[in-house]
């Protein structure tokens, strides 16, 4: 939802900070995924634009691209941008930029979760997730409905409902918008650099004994604190961690699977472990993500274990 702010919005306006150009879907053959070629169409930046009263509704089927720090930035100038995305997986998360500025970002489907210059503009706007996390975490799956909740909370800020008929009308190639080049931002290679970008970087040119001893602590200190559902596959996580190897593909999807009860994010933790050790070419977070998910699930301990880290990492 593109809302104006200190400049008029309308669909060219946002079409010209898309780069975009106006195509007849009718006429254009995407390549599978697997085949995709720079240069080719793709159907990760074909997006619908439709004038909602001074706002813009912009509605992308496949792909992220409005959901981009880049593209928010652009799309914000002398506006208000809200956006919610998710994947086949059900990540994802709402967005909300002002005057090129991202203000804040919060996952969805735990809206503890947050960043940007002022997460916390979220406050007063997170209950229904908050009572959607609640049930998920009482194992009442079918009350939590984490997506329809996250357009509830941008259909409360902006008083602009997404119309059905307009998106079932998708269905039918016609007249769409592709989306042109917006570069990535030089960025991070993982979530911890994106939380801690100092300590991320001396991690990573650090002795390799040095940042396995780091990452052991805090598989140590995470299984401490929870009660696992599989304390087998625990264990096997953290002696990988430990020898710095991968778990094989059944304990990982153990791992995975397996849920953390106790004081704090056990959710966080059954991540950060499981990607720790993740086996080569699994969908996961680099090691370096078990830090970034403690942050989360045991903030309380996290300054103990950043001092402890920066104490190994100066020998």
């Amino acid at each position: 939802m593109i809302q104006p702010a200190s400049q008029a919005v309308t669909e060219d306006v946002v079409l010209r900070r898309l780069r975009g150009t106006r195509v007849d879907l009718s006429q254009l053959q995407f390549p599978h995924v697997n085949d995709f070629r720079p240069g080719m169409p793709d159907e990760s930046k074909v997006a619908y634009l439709t004038q909602a009263d001074t706002a813009v509704v912009m509605f992308q089927p496949n792909g992220f691209e409005g959901a981009r720090p880049e593209v928010l930035r652009w799309l914000s100038a002398g506006a208000r941008v809200h956006t919610v995305d998710w994947t086949i997986n059900g990540n994802g998360g709402i967005s909300y930029a002002v005057y090129g500025t991202v203000l804040a970002w919060v996952d969805k489907n735990d809206p503890e979760r947050r960043t940007g210059d002022r997460p916390e503009v979220f406050d007063e706007d997170l209950g229904g997730l908050r009572e959607a996390r609640r049930r998920w975490d009482l194992g009442d799956l079918s009350g939590a409905d984490f997506d329809s909740e996250a357009m509830a909370v941008v259909e409360r800020r902006t008083g602009i409902r997404l119309d059905a008929d307009w998106v079932d009308s998708f269905e039918e190639a016609g007249t769409a918008v592709m989306i042109g080049n917006i570069a990535n931002d030089p960025s991070p290679p993982g979530r911890f650099g994106r939380r801690d970008p100092d300590l991320d970087a001396r991690l990573r040119t650090a002795p390799e004994p040095v940042r396995r001893a780091a990452l052991t602590l805090v598989a140590r200190t995470l299984a401490a604190r929870f009660i696992f559902s599989d304390p087998e596959a625990l264990l096997s996580t953290v002696e990988a961690i430990e020898q710095g190897v991968p778990v094989a593909a059944e304990v990982h999807a153990r791992m995975f699977r397996s849920r953390a009860t106790g004081d704090g994010d056990g959710a966080s933790a059954v991540a950060g472990l499981a990607a720790a050790a993740a086996p080569p070419g699994q969908i996961a977070d680099e090691p370096l993500g078990l830090l970034s998910a403690a942050m989360y699930a045991v903030p309380d301990e996290w300054p103990r274990l950043r001092a402890a880290i920066e104490a190994l990492l100066r020998g």
